[in-house]
């Protein structure tokens, strides 16, 4: 019997380069492992990153539009002109009180403001059945803006402690 692929040598070098091949296709599989650890790691930190911005756009969509706001000339300058407020609390009641064409009288109206489907936008619905807009902030002041939907036109409001509502007004 003469065979010789059953001899050591043979049989050792066969082994050897067998782990030998082994041995390189492990180096590059611990290449490709590193790198898929890379990615997934940047992946993670990224997801990260876009969860923590959506929890930051959460908490900013729920300003606190709480107190007591006074009309301004224009929504471009924002000078007091104490003839109508707003008083707005936690529960997201609104109440307006308005001085009726310089007479001297006030009257009252409650409504309910809740945020809208975009970031600062707001709707009212008052309880005359009027419904409004509303955004904030306006300009650089931080305005409050109401807009009349048929007119588009804009009331604007600041707060302002300096004015505060006419003992007349109910709230």
């Amino acid at each position: 019997m003469n065979n010789k692929l059953l001899t050591f040598p043979h049989f050792s070098k066969f082994i050897s380069l067998f782990f030998h091949k082994l041995n390189e296709k492990t180096k590059e599989n611990e290449e490709r492992m590193k790198r898929l650890g890379i990615l997934t790691g940047l992946f993670v930190i990224l997801m990260f990153a876009g969860c923590k911005e959506k929890a930051e756009d959460l908490k900013d969509s729920r300003i606190n539009l709480n107190g007591k706001w006074v009309l301004v000339a224009s929504c471009a300058d924002g000078g007091p002109t104490p003839t109508a407020w707003l008083e707005i609390t936690d529960s997201n009641t609104i109440r307006s009180c308005m001085q009726q064409g310089g007479t001297g009288t006030y009257t009252t109206l409650k409504g309910t403001i809740r945020p809208a489907d975009n970031y600062g936008n707001y709707k009212i619905d008052w309880s005359n059945g009027y419904q409004q807009n509303a955004s904030y902030p306006v300009g650089i002041l931080k305005l409050l803006s109401l807009i009349d939907p048929s007119s588009q036109s804009a009331q604007c409001y600041t707060q302002n402690p300096s004015y505060p509502p006419n003992p007349q007004c109910q709230f």
